[in-house]
């Protein structure tokens, strides 16, 4: 059934909207099995549509389903039958990088010590000589392979010289496409994004060049996180929903007005945990990138069930807003145990999406992408967020996810405004803790570069009076 004949459904009243997540309980069996999209086998899906949004978007992926093909999530999953490496790394050379210079062929290779590929390998390589400093031998064993997807694959290895547990990325250079990813990381510091300890080339006979990523090992994600409570048939308690999304928020304020980039593939899968402490990463920058205005860039981007609308409207001209529509997607999983907008394809994402928030208007639709001269799409009326969050919700979440998914990208929040929301109001209290009664992780020690275009009165809403001897600001 095309777009326009769902929608034409559901505005008679033939299909019921009361399910804000799809048609059936079949939609929600499947979501569990869609966690890592094909991305060739949705670009196929697009080449069935058949008018208005489908074209559009049609023209679009085929455009540039090839270039996104390769950022997939690094989330680090944990499976515990994976526990070989792939057979690519065999007697796989390593290229360090030079003290001073980051071009590829600058690199000096050295080689990989033992020759298979199980568990228990390990890897040599060098760092350091830059400023007159020697160069020093560092070691890791490969332990086992905690995420794989069509980027390369993730392994947890552990540094023999210090004992420490990092997590390895390894990522194909295909020279077809740029990769922002390692430059892109070498400018994050930041205590809500995974840092980038150590990154070498490594070459194997068949398949290329590959780029490798030591990042700091976090055992847990957002996604799996959420998955335990949901096999509980409980929900995740609102202290770590307001707990993960605040870090989100945060994390994504760093992101947006320092660094400035884009991380264009926020989800659950990309979000690291620690169990203990529960202190938030973001990781995966594979997708990120920094918009300049007015310049062009690929729709086809981020992963389905948190694609902002003017994305799969076609827009090439976006900004970081598109970011805080996957926080609203985030927050409203959490808040569920299942994901809001669960399009089966990125026609039926827009489906799901006009489901609950009602069809957009002309003005909206511009908004999202003026270039879009479709608008014939039948009434439906949004859903009262407290209709799509069935069970007993706080008021203050229900604000903040209508903040964040709004079909207009300038009237969502920013990140900065999102930490400051009534909802993280709890977390400024003065003895909050977790629900062991240790205390929260830091979350109030923001730097002058992150409250530079804060307000006082914002300064005032973000910081309470109890950190603010602790912070920078002041």
């Amino acid at each position: 059934m095309n777009v326009m004949r769902r929608l034409k459904s559901i505005a008679s009243g033939r299909s019921s909207v009361s399910d804000p997540g799809g048609d059936s309980s079949i939609k929600r069996v499947k979501v569990d099995q869609e966690v890592d999209q094909n991305v060739t086998g949705e670009s196929q899906s697009f080449e069935r549509c058949a008018s208005g949004v489908e074209r559009t978007i049609a023209s679009t992926s085929m455009r540039t389903a090839a270039s996104s093909s390769h950022v997939s999530s690094i989330a680090i999953t944990g499976k515990s039958d994976c526990d070989e490496l792939p057979k690519e790394m065999h007697e796989m050379k390593i290229r360090d990088e030079k003290a001073d210079t980051h071009d590829d062929k600058d690199m000096e290779a050295t080689f990989i010590s033992g020759n298979g590929t199980e568990t228990g390998q390990i890897i040599a390589t060098t760092i350091g000589g830059r400023n007159g400093e020697p160069k020093q031998t560092i070691s890791y064993m490969a332990e086992r392979v905690v995420g794989t997807g069509s980027f390369g694959v993730v392994f947890q290895a552990k540094c023999l010289e210090t004992g420490e547990s990092f997590a390895i990325k390894k990522v194909l250079q295909d020279k077809r496409y740029k990769n922002r990813e390692l430059q892109i990381m070498r400018l994050l510091n930041h205590p809500n994004v995974v840092q980038l300890k150590h990154c070498f080339y490594s070459t194997t006979e068949k398949d290329g060049v590959y780029l490798n990523l030591v990042l700091e090992y976090v055992p847990e994600t957002v996604y799996r996180v959420s998955r335990q409570y949901v096999r509980m048939n409980q929900h995740v308690p609102i202290i770590y929903v307001q707990l993960y999304t605040y870090q989100i928020c945060r994390s994504l304020n760093y992101m947006h007005s320092v660094i400035g980039v884009c991380h264009r593939d926020i989800k659950p899968q990309n979000l690291l945990v620690n169990p203990h402490t529960h202190q938030l990463k973001l990781c995966d920058f594979g997708s990120a990138k920094k918009l300049v205005p007015g310049e062009p860039n690929i729709s086809y981007i981020c992963s389905r069930y948190y694609r902002a609308p003017e994305l799969i409207f076609g827009a090439s001209v976006y900004t970081t807003a598109i970011d805080m529509w996957s926080v609203g997607c985030v927050l409203s999983e959490l808040l569920l145990g299942q994901p809001l907008f669960p399009g089966e394809t990125g026609i039926d994402q827009m489906v799901e999406i006009i489901k609950i928030l009602g069809t957009p208007t002309r003005e909206e639709i511009k908004c999202m992408n003026p270039n879009y001269t479709e608008f014939k799409f039948p009434p439906i009326k949004a859903q009262p967020w407290h209709k799509v969050f069935y069970q007993r919700m706080p008021p203050e979440a229900m604000d903040l996810v209508s903040r964040l998914l709004q079909y207009s990208p300038n009237l969502r929040c920013t990140a900065l405004e999102a930490c400051a929301h009534p909802f993280f109001d709890d977390l400024r209290l003065p003895n909050a803790s977790l629900p062991n009664s240790q205390p929260l992780p830091p979350l109030f020690d923001f730097t002058p570069q992150e409250l530079a275009s804060a307000s006082p009165e914002l300064c005032q809403r973000l910081i309470p009076e109890h950190a603010i001897s602790k912070s920078p600001k002041q």
